[in-house]
């Protein structure tokens, strides 16, 4: 049991230490070119063509620390913070891998384009278009280290049971974990994401905003039903998004007839 624990302790930790990569990659890739950048990176391409937009060094780097700053110290937080389910934990540990990845890739494409050009306006985007894509992949890194959800049998969702009055009545409560809707989830970002990344790029943002609202706004609906907290009590039974604290379901006790535990394999 111990060998277990500390293999699950170990794996969660590099999980978490994979987000400090990025940060680590930005930092270190300036202080190696330092000497070589000019005042200004490519900064905007409008296609796979040369670049329509600069930006000073400074604001490129900046830009980029703090995308991958945050991500990293997200890792961290989420890899030391006890009690959290592993399901939750992977899941934040994708979500930082995603923003930490695009912060990495948009710095390493302005600060590696540039210089080879000469010009920041001669620096062609090219096939290299594919690496700002993949890279909202990253997250798949410390979401495969993490440990997985361990499924215990039944018995493990048995729930709470809190006096309610002092006649004897008692209520029962418990918290499942959906890893389709975990996914589902993830797959939305990655393509809200992609959306995003291909439409500035190209140069035409502002017609993709309903596409990615539209996107936004299913990622959201569908990242509440993650977790679900089903409750019973004298009140009959209600089940709430754990994750954003909205009612799903309530059912009252006048409308329940009957009763029956059923296991689903």
């Amino acid at each position: 049991m111990t060998n277990t624990t500390d293999s699950g302790f170990a794996r969660t930790l590099v999980a978490g230490l994979t987000l400090v990569v990025p940060f680590l990659v930005v930092l270190g890739s300036w202080l190696l070119l330092r000497e070589r950048l000019p005042a200004e990176l490519a900064s905007h391409w409008s296609g796979v063509g040369r670049a329509d937009g600069v930006m000073p060094v400074a604001g490129s780097l900046t830009i980029s620390l703090v995308m991958t700053g945050l991500a990293a110290t997200a890792g961290i937080v989420i890899a030391s913070r006890p009690g959290m389910s592993a399901s939750l934990r992977r899941g934040g540990f994708f979500f930082a891998g995603v923003f930490a990845g695009i912060g990495m890739a948009t710095w390493l494409l302005s600060a590696g384009l540039t210089p080879a050009a000469g010009d920041p306006f001669d620096a062609v985007l090219g096939e290299w278009i594919v690496l700002l894509v993949a890279a909202a992949g990253y997250g798949v890194i410390p979401f495969l280290i993490a440990p997985k959800p361990i499924h215990a049998g039944v018995d493990r969702f048995r729930g709470d049971q809190v006096p309610l009055e002092p006649s004897g009545v008692r209520a029962w409560s418990c918290t499942v974990t959906s890893t389709v809707f975990i996914w589902v989830t993830a797959a939305l970002i990655i393509i809200g994401v992609v959306i995003c990344a291909t439409s500035i790029i190209a140069g035409n943002a502002g017609d993709s905003v309903i596409g990615v609202v539209a996107i936004a706004a299913t990622t959201l609906v569908v990242a509440a039903f993650i977790r679900l907290r089903v409750s019973v009590d004298a009140r009959g039974l209600s089940v709430v998004s754990a994750v954003m604290r909205i009612p799903v379901k309530r059912i009252g006790l006048e409308q329940i007839a009957a009763v029956e535990a059923v296991s689903v394999l």
